[in-house]
Formats: C-alpha cells, sequence, structure tokens
C-alpha cells in the first residue's frame, strides 16, 4: 500500500511539474555559481528560478537520494529489518571516501533505519552499497531497479551506474530530474526526518555521525551556512561533479525545494558556495515572492444584461472561488490576461451561485488557472414583460408559419363559403323544381 501511495503522489508531482514549468520572470536577484539549478515552490508547483535544469551534469552523492528511495519502495519495517554486513560488497570500495565505517563491523547485523542514517547523514558510501546488495539481491540489479524508477518519474536526463555516487562519465541526471526524485523521496517513510537530523549514533557504534549539510546547524563551520529554515536532504561531492546541494526549506507557510549541481569548489578557499547560494536564494523567494489573489470572490468579472426584468438591469458576475498565484510581490498588473467565457445576456430568474461561464487568467506566458464565474445576486422575473416578450419573439422567430396559417385559415373560410353558397344555390333549385312539378299536378 505504501508503496501504491508513493506512486500515486509521484504522478502527482510530475503533473505538478509539467503544469508550472512557465518563461515567467520572477525577477530573481541571485547569481548562483552552480552550473545548474532548480528552486520550486512546492505549494503551488512554480519553478521560480532555473539554470541549465536540463543539463545532464553528474550527481554526487546527491544519488544516495534515489538509493534511499528504492530502500523505501521496498522495504516496510526500517527498524526490524535487519542486514548483515557483508565484506565482499565492500571490496573495491575507495577508501578514501565517505562511509559510516562499516568495515570495522563485517559480520554484524544492523537495520535498515540505521544503515539508512548511515547513508545519508555522513554520506556513508559503504551503507549504500550494502542497502543495495540487500534490497536488490545484487548491486547490479538494484542499479537497474534506480533506473526503472527514473524511467517511471518521466526522469528522461538521468541515468545510473552505482547506488552512491562516486564518478563515473554514465552516471549522471539533471538539476529537474532530481528535483523530481526529491519530492517523490520527501513523501517516503522517515525521509524527511532521517535527513534533516544533525547528530545520530547507531546501534553497535562507538560514536555518533554529524549530518554533512551544515546549513541545518550553527555548530557547524562556524554558522557561516546555518539557515534556520532549512528542512534536509543531501549533500554531495566530488572532483568531476563539484559540490551538489538539495535542500528545502520552510517558512510563513511556504516550501521551497532547491537542487544545485557542479558548483565549484577549491580546497584552497574552502568555501561551499552552494550553501551559500542556497541560502540567498530561499531569502529572495520569502522575501520577493508571495501568494498574490489575481481575483477575489467579490471582483466583478463582467456585467452581464438581465433580460426579463423591470427596467434595465445588469448582473455582476463573480468568480466562484480565489484564483491566486506564487507571484513577485510587486507583479506587473498589466501582465496579467484574462479569458472570460459568458453569454452577452442572461434570462431571468437567476439565483446567487448559479454558473454563468469560466474566466481563466494568466501572468506573462504562466497558466494561473481557470474557476467558474457565478451569479452574484438573486434576480426575480417580470412575468407581464416576460410574456409580451415571449409572444413577441414567437411572432418575430413564427412569422412566416403565422402567415401562412392565416392564408390557410382565409382559404379554409372562403372554401366554407362558397360551399355554403353553393349548397344553398343547390337547395334554392330544387326548391323550384319542386313547385314547378306541384304546379303540373
Amino acid at each position: 500500500m505504501k508503496r501504491i501511495i508513493c506512486t500515486v503522489l509521484a504522478i502527482a508531482f510530475i503533473i505538478l511539474t509539467a503544469l508550472s514549468v512557465s518563461a515567467v520572470d520572477y525577477g530573481c536577484t541571485v547569481n548562483p555559481v552552480a552550473k545548474a539549478v532548480y528552486l520550486k515552490n512546492l505549494d503551488t508547483g512554480a519553478v521560480v528560478y532555473q539554470k541549465e535544469a536540463e543539463q545532464q551534469m553528474y550527481p554526487a552523492s546527491t544519488t544516495k537520494i534515489m538509493t534511499y528511495v528504492i530502500v523505501a519502495d521496498n522495504i516496510a519495517d526500517f527498524d526490524n529489518t535487519m542486514v548483515t554486513v557483508d565484506e565482499s560488497v565492500l571490496n573495491g570500495l575507495d577508501p578514501a571516501s565517505t562511509v559510516m565505517g562499516l568495515a570495522g563491523h563485517i559480520g554484524e547485523s544492523f537495520s535498515i533505519r540505521d544503515l539508512l542514517y548511515g547513508m545519508m547523514l555522513p554520506s556513508g558510501n559503504d551503507a549504500a552499497l550494502v542497502l543495495a546488495d540487500y534490497v536488490g539481491k545484487g548491486i547490479e540489479n538494484f542499479v537497474q531497479m534506480m533506473n526503472a524508477k527514473a524511467a517511471e518519474l518521466c526522469c528522461t536526463g538521468t541515468h545510473f551506474v552505482n547506488p552512491h555516487g562516486l564518478y563515473d562519465s554514465n552516471h549522471f541526471t539533471t538539476a529537474k530530474d532530481l528535483s523530481v526524485i526529491s519530492e517523490y523521496a520527501m513523501k517516503c517513510q522517515s525521509f524527511m526526518d532521517i535527513t534533516n537530523t544533525v547528530e545520530y549514533k547507531p546501534s553497535g557504534f562507538e560514536y555518533s555521525f554529524k549530518n554533512t549539510n551544515y546549513m541545518l546547524y550553527s555548530e557547524a563551520e562556524s554558522g557561516n551556512y546555518y539557515y534556520q529554515y532549512t528542512k534536509g536532504i543531501k549533500t554531495g561531492y566530488t572532483d568531476e561533479a563539484g559540490k551538489c546541494l538539495v535542500t528545502s526549506a520552510e517558512k510563513d507557510g511556504f516550501t521551497y525545494l532547491c537542487v544545485e549541481l557542479g558548483t565549484a569548489y577549491s580546497y584552497s578557499e574552502d568555501i561551499n558556495y552552494a550553501m551559500l547560494d542556497a541560502k540567498s536564494l530561499y531569502e529572495w523567494a520569502f522575501n520577493d515572492l508571495g501568494k498574490q489573489t489575481v481575483y477575489g470572490p467579490s471582483d466583478i468579472v463582467k456585467s452581464i444584461p438581465v433580460k426579463y426584468v423591470t427596467g434595465d438591469k445588469e448582473l455582476a458576475a463573480v468568480p466562484e472561488k480565489e484564483v491566486v498565484a506564487l507571484l513577485p510581490n510587486n507583479y506587473d498588473k498589466n501582465l496579467v490576461a484574462v479569458d472570460i467565457k459568458c453569454p452577452d445576456t442572461v434570462e431571468a430568474p437567476v439565483h446567487k451561485g448559479d454558473v454563468l461561464g469560466t474566466v481563466s487568467v494568466r501572468y506573462d506566458d504562466m497558466d494561473l488557472g481557470t474557476t467558474n464565474v457565478i451569479a452574484s445576486e438573486d434576480i426575480e422575473r417580470n412575468q407581464i414583460k416576460y410574456f409580451f416578450a415571449k409572444t413577441a419573439e414567437f411572432i418575430k422567430t413564427h412569422v412566416i408559419v403565422i402567415i401562412i396559417g392565416v392564408v390557410l385559415i382565409i382559404l379554409l373560410i372562403i372554401l366554407i363559403l362558397a360551399l355554403r353558397a353553393r349548397h344553398k344555390r343547390a337547395a334554392r333549385a330544387r326548391a323550384r323544381e319542386q313547385a314547378r312539378r306541384r304546379f303540373r299536378d
């Protein structure tokens, strides 16, 4: 059932993504260092900033978001499903890469939950391999499951070769695809709880792990990257990929997801521009963008003349519900275009709430939505005016039929009169004949 729910949610995310992508300029004031960026408002589906979002890039350890998805899709009980560490699974893993330390626990068993913490917080490549081998009954098969899931989510710019994200020229994704994968993951079991955890100590370990996402806690890196509204998700780095980062942030009822790939980094400078830029992008979005009511239920969309009422009367047609969109706080109202589909006139009686038509609203190149247009009040019919108007309308629309009918009636009367006259003449002729016979007799 959980797998079905996740699949349905993924489809919904894909549809929202397809509807929201537009050429609208939200006026972003940030110039991020990353080669590819995708910033999306998850409440409305609006993509408020993107840069080379469909360019194929190396994802580094943000790959583990998909690894988590496959595990969550196939394992229902994270706490009671135990996995034994097999030394052969870890063979060939670069010891200099990030690990949770499973090489020191060969033959020991750990819960899926502990391994997920070990994979997502310190970015343990060893944990990713152990999980992949267990869930996929072999790492190669697990990678096939990753690619099948990517295809299911319509991530056409994505191809995985391993479950951890270490460099391979055939291992790539796009910022847009990774956003879709991340949105799916955010609804999977425990994903946000785990990726938003700062520190965790697995059972059987003498030490705890710290999250590599320094945006989550002020104690890391002198607080240079800390952003109090951050929620998860995953960091990544290889020399070929640069700094990669997927985060979300919540503030004042809004939630954003930010994907950054290919951010330049040098060990000598040691500045994580991906995190700095994520902070700047979030601050811009939270401060400069908001839900704007383009049309409200009391706004008159169209005044429609009403027939068969006393005097002249126009009906105020209003939206059935608010037309709300995420737009710049100082958006240009001249760029709002409205398509109203309503009759030019309506007939009384009219009841408040009657659906009269629709109104579709666009801002620049973005479809803000369509809602019904309804009557704002009750309007009674003038029955006398209605009767005479309908009579005149009937006569006007049936004038030929009426003329033909009148002509037929006249012809029928003439025929009847002619027949009666003929009958009278015949009667007089019979009477004269009878009189002549009596005279002869």
